[in-house]
C-alpha cells in the first residue's frame, strides 16, 4: 500500500488550461482563490466540506464532500475567459477511483455510503466575476 502524501492542490497543468486566445494562465494564486469560490458555492448548496486538497500516492482530490448520504470527490477546473467558454472536463476516473478506495479504507466511520465523482468547472470572467458550472455525478457513483 502506498503511504498518503499530503499535498494542497494537483498540478495546474494537469487541471487547468487557458486554452488558445486566453489572456494569461491561471496562476497558483488564481487557482487557490477559485477552488475557495468552488468550496463557497457547494456549502451554500448544502454541501459540508470534509477534506480540500486531499493526496493519496500521487493523487490528489481537489475537495472532498458530504451531500446528504453520498460522498463526493470534487474535480476542480478552472479557465480565464479567452473566449474559449468553460473547461473540458477531464477529470481522472481511475484517479478518482483510487482516491475513494483509499479515502474509504483510511476513514473507518463511513458505513454504507455510495462514493460519487463530481466536476467543478469555473470559467472567470473578470476580476470578481466568474461562472461555475458543477456536473453531478460526472464520472458516475462508485
Amino acid at each position: 500500500m502506498h503511504p498518503r502524501e499530503p499535498r494542497r492542490h494537483a498540478s495546474h497543468k494537469a487541471r487547468h488550461r487557458g486554452g488558445p486566445g486566453a489572456k494569461e494562465d491561471v496562476t497558483e494564486a488564481v487557482d487557490i482563490r477559485a477552488t475557495r469560490g468552488i468550496r463557497v458555492c457547494l456549502e451554500r448548496r448544502g454541501f459540508e466540506i470534509l477534506e480540500e486538497g486531499w493526496a493519496y500516492s500521487g493523487d490528489v482530490a481537489d475537495l472532498t464532500a458530504r451531500d446528504e448520504d453520498d460522498l463526493v470527490f470534487v474535480s476542480c477546473q478552472v479557465t480565464q475567459n479567452g473566449g474559449e467558454g468553460f473547461p473540458e472536463e477531464d477529470a481522472d476516473c481511475a484517479a478518482l477511483e483510487r482516491l475513494a478506495a483509499a479515502y474509504l479504507a483510511e476513514h473507518l466511520d463511513f458505513e454504507d455510503v455510495l462514493a460519487r465523482l463530481d466536476v467543478a468547472s469555473m470559467l472567470i470572467v473578470g476580476e470578481s466575476r466568474a461562472l461555475l458550472r458543477h456536473h453531478l455525478n460526472a464520472l458516475g457513483k462508485l
